[in-house]
């Protein structure tokens, strides 16, 4: 009986290695599948466009600051899944298992020993960056986050790759190269302040590939990409204005870019403007005028900044009396979170899926009503909540920083200690990354915490990274110091002995 008993559990364990990673796609689309895709308000407004598209609503009524990717991504999702709660959900979890899978293989270059300690330690971070509420409840919101979420990983991971890249391999190169035109014209299409998380990894993967060959083929190939990427991207900003003036989209709405932008800069600093309307400023009229500000009262520019920094990773409160017009307080707050509780968690604390908005609009949504289920996963990722939101404002305050001294660490020794520079790349290139998004869109006053939702991820893994890499350097300078020390033994003895 024993003999059988211990045959049936080594069969079983053997039967769960063959098949762990069926049988984990399996438990991640079992809780997946058991919450809510939400609708909110902006949501309602993106159906609005679907309905365009279904040449249900005149093409007049596009918004013209909204980008056609999101619309069609819902679109075609409703053509392939059916127009339904659980078809969008198929939708976001085919984003989602894509975005595990770029996780997973980032965290395998980052930790690619295979000590027992190391297995450990990949599970433990794999599972954050898989099911931490924060993560896992924007992948439930018919929102951007859970494509740029997903395109934020995927470019990182590309631009890791892209440094490697034998310029002699005319095919790899030429698909590499349509990767980020692509991505930078998808991005931007996506959501405007989207571009900086393909943008940044293009050009930091470029210049660690410069550095490491100065061949003139290189340096040109490297400089032919970035700015065919912008090239296309300004192509493609002229052709969707083109398509706008054919369906005959009023542009006199100052709710285009340019205007947005620049009244959000004048606002954000507070700088009066000499036009009675701050959208008929320029965006170059309204850099100067920050900087011209900056360089007149250099404390209230760098406090403001500081101040929406904070605001913008959640450690300053954020408070707003119309949901338009926000401002960064210098209230400290280390637990709770803004839009990333009302959004991100509303999967697990709502007790319907829908927001509220206009009846027109949620005539479009109701198609996507689903109740709400309470599980136990559910208090799980409730009590999950709060530390998340911990570890969300630590790392995006401190992946500025750990790139800095990443980068101080690697200068420092380079030329001292040969090591395996791959986690420090991929470092790079996730704080990076991070740390650009993040001082971008506090730079033109989008300092809600949703918007660093991007940065959240890399910045997790990019100090993981860089910590690791810290501590492979002081380790291998330490054995070097033994191994001196044992050379200046040895050659005292041997100087003892002959006399």
């Amino acid at each position: 009986m024993k003999k059988s008993s211990s045959t049936k559990s080594t069969c079983f364990l053997d039967f769960l290695k063959k098949h762990k990673r069926i049988i984990l796609l399996s438990l991640l689309a079992i809780i997946f599948f058991s919450f809510s895709v939400i609708l909110t308000y902006d949501s309602g407004h993106y159906l609005g466009y679907v309905s365009i598209l279904e040449d249900k609503t005149p093409a007049s009524e596009w918004d013209i600051v909204r980008g056609p990717v999101f619309p069609l991504i819902i679109h075609l999702s409703n053509l392939l899944f059916g127009r339904t709660s659980t078809g969008f959900l198929i939708c976001l979890f085919i984003f989602y298992i894509s975005y595990s899978l770029i996780c997973y293989i980032i965290i395998k270059t980052t930790i690619d020993k295979n000590s027992k300690r190391s297995k450990i330690a990949k599970a433990c971070l794999l599972s954050f960056v898989l099911l931490n509420p924060l993560i896992f409840g924007y992948f439930h919101v018919m929102l951007t986050e859970f494509v740029s979420i997903t395109i934020t990983m995927l470019s990182i991971l590309i631009a890791y790759r892209w440094i490697f890249v034998d310029i002699n391999n005319r095919k790899k190169t030429v698909l590499y190269a349509a990767y980020f035109i692509i991505s930078t014209v998808f991005c931007w299409h996506l959501k405007q302040s989207y571009l900086i998380v393909t943008i940044a990894p293009l050009i930091i993967s470029a210049i660690i590939a410069i550095a490491n060959n100065r061949k003139k083929a290189n340096v040109i190939y490297r400089s032919v990409t970035i700015f065919t990427s912008i090239i296309f991207l300004f192509l493609s900003i002229v052709a969707w204005n083109g398509i706008l003036d054919l369906a005959h989209v009023n542009k006199n709405t100052n709710r285009d870019t340019s205007s947005l932008l620049s009244t959000q800069l004048l606002k954000v600093y507070d700088i009066p403007s000499e036009k009675e309307d701050n959208a008929s400023v320029s965006v170059k009229d309204a850099v100067f005028a920050v900087v011209g500000e900056f360089f007149s009262n250099p404390g209230k520019v760098t406090s403001t900044y500081l101040k929406n920094y904070c605001g913008l990773i959640s450690l300053c409160v954020i408070t707003t009396e119309d949901s338009v017009d926000y401002i960064a307080t210098s209230k400290l707050d280390l637990i709770h979170t803004y839009e990333n509780t009302s959004i991100g968690y509303a999967t697990f604390n709502r007790p319907d899926n829908i927001f509220s908005m206009k009846e027109e609009m949620f005539a479009r949504a109701s198609s996507y009503s689903a109740p709400i289920s309470k599980t136990p996963i559910t208090k799980v990722m409730r009590l999950l909540s709060d530390p998340t939101n911990i570890i969300f404002k630590i790392s995006t305050l401190l992946c500025l920083p750990f790139f800095i001294i990443l980068m101080i660490v690697h200068c420092k020794n380079k030329n001292k200690i040969k090591v395996d520079k791959k986690v420090y790349y991929l470092s790079v290139l996730l704080l990076g990354t991070a740390s650009c998004h993040l001082l971008f869109n506090t730079a033109v006053g989008l300092f809600i915490d949703r918007y660093a939702i991007e940065a959240f991820i890399p910045s997790t893994l990019g100090i993981t990274g860089a910590i690791i890499y810290i501590n492979t350097i002081r380790n291998a300078n330490r054995d070097l110091k033994q191994i001196g020390t044992k050379a200046q033994n040895t050659t005292k003895a041997k100087q003892t002995k002959k006399r």
